[in-house]
């Protein structure tokens, strides 16, 4: 589906300032999005009352950098509906031009990374280290080490 107004997603949003980028934490999905200073100021822009090309012309910049950022905010969720390039814009081409323009090889406004569950992100246990057999999850003891009855990882005998 195509806006022809953006809004951004504001719900469950974690969203913190570090140095020219913003960091966007979406609660509800576990995934976190960087997004360099041109990205922010184009998903701040996003309002649901204002048109793409007002957002550029208030940006001073290109309408297809503008398209190119909705893009890429597209893909990372961070919009309330998708955004579809115009159908007399090729994403490939404009990502070329629009790179080239700006000095960047792949004109990445967005870099998306999805975080770990809890369970996934939690260390094994090493040798000797206390473990729980029963009510700890599968794998607790590192990789070739089983829990034993004193509720310590060792070598299986």
């Amino acid at each position: 589906m195509t806006a022809a107004l953006p809004k951004a997603k504001t719900k469950r949003l974690i969203v913190r300032e570090i140095d020219s980028e913003t960091l966007v934490y979406d609660r509800g999905r576990d995934a976190a999005s960087c997004l360099n200073e041109f990205a922010a100021r184009v998903w701040r822009g996003c309002d649901g009352e204002t048109s793409v090309a007002a957002i550029a012309a208030a940006l001073g910049e290109d309408e297809r950098a503008v398209w190119l950022a909705l893009h890429q905010l597209t893909k990372a969720q961070l919009l309330t509906e998708a955004i579809a390039f115009p159908p007399d814009m090729s994403a490939a081409k404009s990502r070329r031009e629009i790179g080239g323009r700006l000095g960047l090889g792949a004109a990445a406004f967005v870099t998306s990374i999805v975080a770990p569950m809890p369970a996934q992100a939690a260390s094994c246990r090493t040798m000797g280290e206390t473990c729980a057999p029963v009510i700890g999850p599968p794998g607790q003891c590192c990789s070739g080490l089983v829990c034993n009855g004193s509720h310590l990882c060792e070598r299986p005998t």
